[in-house]
C-alpha cells in the first residue's frame, strides 16, 4: 500500500483530495503546512508528495526541494497559479487547480508505474 503526504492550506481542498485517494486505497498524510509536511515526512515512508504551490510562508516548489534533498520522492504540484506555466526542477509533475479528478488520478498512477 502507498503513502501520499498531501499538503494544501485550503482544508476543504485537503480533506477532499485525501479522501479521493483513500477510496483508491492509499494511506494519506495531512499536512495543511510546511512544519506539518515535514514531521509526517520524516516519521513515515512517503511514496509520493502532492504539495499545492501557494503555502504560507514557502513555496511547494522550495518545499519539494527540501523533501528532496532528504530523500528520494516523487512529487505532483497543484497550482492555482496561472502565471506558473514551467515545472520546477524540484517537481515531477505540475498541474492546475481545479483538476479533474480522473487527470489526477491517472498522473498519480503514471508516477508509480
Amino acid at each position: 500500500m502507498r503513502t501520499i503526504l498531501v499538503i494544501d492550506d485550503h482544508v476543504a481542498t485537503l480533506e477532499t483530495i485525501c479522501l479521493i485517494l483513500q477510496g483508491r486505497g492509499y494511506i494519506t498524510l495531512p499536512a495543511v503546512n510546511a512544519d506539518q509536511a515535514q514531521e509526517h515526512f520524516f516519521g513515515n515512508k512517503v511514496d509520493l508528495v502532492i504539495v499545492d504551490h501557494g503555502l504560507p510562508g514557502v513555496t511547494g516548489a522550495q518545499l519539494a526541494k527540501r523533501l528532496k534533498e532528504i530523500k528520494s520522492v516523487f512529487v505532483l504540484m497543484l497550482s492555482g497559479n496561472s502565471e506558473l506555466l514551467e515545472k520546477p526542477d524540484s517537481v515531477d509533475v505540475l498541474l492546475p487547480k481545479p483538476i479533474p479528478v480522473s487527470t489526477l488520478l491517472a498522473e498519480i498512477e503514471g508516477l508509480f508505474c
